[in-house]
């Protein structure tokens, strides 16, 4: 028998209903010329699962096969079974309550044979659930796992060439029931020689079961996930050297595994329990957390990885309890400090002598967000020339506007030439309620916004920046408009003319071309009368057909 291209394999334990769908999904594949087989192993299900694979390979003989055995605690069993039968040049992995896009093994394997890849993602879609989306905004033929979003989609639901797993020994634990897959998927990314991303086909259906279980709160999970992260640590140092990738894979550890588990369950643990869990923490943020890493956490992340590094137990219990409230929206948001140019939540602690946490723990310059609204998009005329005017309000969240220092900035889509153009504060019933900032206008004269000369002809998108007590942010403008915007009005002046539109993402550009040339009114009407009067004369039949045409 030929050595088919794929082994779809799913490992099932009590997936029914939802293993139908999901077998079905598997054997109506539209593959081109490649073929697949489905290895599926029963872990010793007890709700007629076993029945059900048996009679999907009775039905598709060739294509499933199946395995039962007895139960092994965990989905890491029957993957490693899998993979040792496993036939197929690539090997996918695929959970039985889920379910595939009917061209996914067909794009995935092109992808992969195209760019030579050992671990290719396939677009994922939530079935009444998350799932990760970051990472998928483009298709990737070669990921550079340095800036690629992929370390946040570590689930093993991926197309593996079967070789690469040989070849480097990639199994699951079996002794590790919480986070396996991300360090199985981590060894697999800093191994491969190419990692790859299909992203305009929905390749992986992911499923939220009706009878999803509640979370434990033990001490025994939250050891586990320290567990876990400890070999998923001991692995990216393994397989990485210093640099920007093992930062990516190190910075999606911290937030996703370690610094993530000073939550709500943290302060149920005993006392010793919480005491063991700071110091398994400390010796990761000892051994790994760079000042690199730290400039890339958020600030709840860097006073957990300072409480846990200084024994620091009390403070960190009333940071995660403080965190808790306002998630739940038991206590207003927190504030926001500014000073000298920086802002600093105002989280438990700030500033506190006692505590002695360092300001940068709390600082969320980089992270300030702008909030925006486009009111009006209008030709203004002015003699002979015209202007574009552009009204509306601008602000940075969560800081109080004070003497702010608004500017449109124009980008040129063909070489990236910027113009900065000041704005006028609008009257004082513009000011907006809810923030305590005034609107803007601003005039867009083309003829002269370009270092006093005209803009160049072609595309220009329109950014807006906003400064403020030092603070400064900036972003594309319009996609947030007012309820009552009027279509946006553009014009001519002199030799240019001003198109206003909205790209796909809803945000503000200018198409700048060359004016049309008008003739002067009644121009046309004079010509057509002298002509009509100069036929009269000369009795030219030619003339006076011309005139009437």
């Amino acid at each position: 028998m030929s050595e088919p291209t794929i082994t779809v394999v799913i490992g099932a334990y009590n997936a029914m209903p939802y293993l139908t769908r999901c077998l079905e999904s598997v054997v109506e594949q539209s593959l081109g010329a490649y073929t697949l087989e489905c290895l599926a192993v029963d872990d010793g299900s007890t709700d007629g699962t076993g029945k059900e694979l048996d009679r999907f390979a009775a039905a598709h003989p060739g294509v499933v096969r199946v395995v039962h055995q007895p139960n092994s605690g965990g989905p890491s069993g029957p993957r490693n079974v899998a993979i040792g039968l496993a036939r197929g040049r690539y090997v996918f992995f695929l959970d039985a309550d889920d379910y595939l896009g009917p061209n996914a093994m067909r794009r995935m394997v092109d992808m992969a044979e195209r760019n030579g890849s050992d671990v290719v993602l396939g677009k994922y879609v939530g079935v009444d659930c998350d799932v990760p989306r970051s990472m998928f905004e483009a298709n990737q033929e070669v990921v550079d796992l340095a800036t690629s979003r992929v370390w946040y989609a570590l689930t093993p639901h991926k197309l593996f060439r079967r070789s690469f797993l040989e070849e480097r020994g990639l199994r699951f634990d079996e002794d590790i029931r919480i986070g396996e897959d991300r360090l199985f998927v981590t060894k697999a990314y800093l191994q491969a020689s190419v990692v790859s991303v299909v992203a305009d086909e929905d390749c992986y259906y992911k499923v939220k079961r009706d009878d999803n279980g509640n979370i434990t709160s033990s001490y025994s999970d939250l050891a586990k996930r320290f567990e876990t992260a400890r070999r998923i640590m001991a692995a990216i140092s393994a397989y990485s050297e210093p640099g920007p990738v093992r930062d990516a894979a190190l910075l999606r550890t911290f937030r996703g595994g370690l610094l993530d588990s000073f939550s709500w369950r943290f302060p149920l643990l005993e006392e010793s329990q919480q005491i063991t869990a700071m110091g398994i923490v400390k010796d990761h943020v000892d051994a790994f957390y760079t000042p690199e890493l730290d400039a890339q956490m958020t600030v709840p992340h860097r006073l957990f990885a300072h409480c846990a590094r200084h024994g620091m137990r009390a403070e960190l219990i009333d940071i995660v309890e403080f965190l808790k409230d306002e998630r739940a929206k038991r206590r207003p948001p927190h504030d926001i400090v500014v000073d000298s140019g920086r802002a600093y939540a105002a989280y438990p602690y700030f500033r506190d002598e006692r505590a002695a946490i360092p300001d940068s723990c709390y600082d969320v310059t980089g992270d300030l967000r702008q909030d925006d609204r486009l009111d009006a998009v209008e030709w203004e005329r002015k003699g002979r020339r015209g202007v574009l005017r552009l009204r509306g309000h601008g602000f940075i969240e969560k800081v109080p506007t004070r003497e702010p220092a608004t500017e449109l900035v124009l980008r040129a889509r063909s070489d990236g030439r910027e113009v900065r153009i000041p704005t006028r504060p609008a009257p004082a019933p513009a000011l907006d309620a809810d923030h305590g900032t005034a609107g803007f206008t601003v005039d867009i004269d083309i003829t002269k916004a370009l270092d006093g000369g005209p803009l160049t002809k072609g595309v220009w998108d329109v950014y807006l920046a906003v400064r403020t007590q030092g603070l400064s942010t900036r972003r594309r403008y319009g996609a947030r408009k007012a309820d009552d915007l009027a279509p946006a009005v553009g014009g001519s002046s002199a030799d240019l003319a001003v198109k206003p539109y909205y790209t796909a993402y809803g945000n503000l550009s200018l198409d700048i071309t060359a004016a049309k040339k008008r003739k002067p009114k009644g121009l046309k009407r004079r010509i057509r009368r002298r002509l009509s009067g100069l036929g009269r004369r000369i009795g030219g039949r030619r003339l006076r057909s011309l005139v009437r045409s």
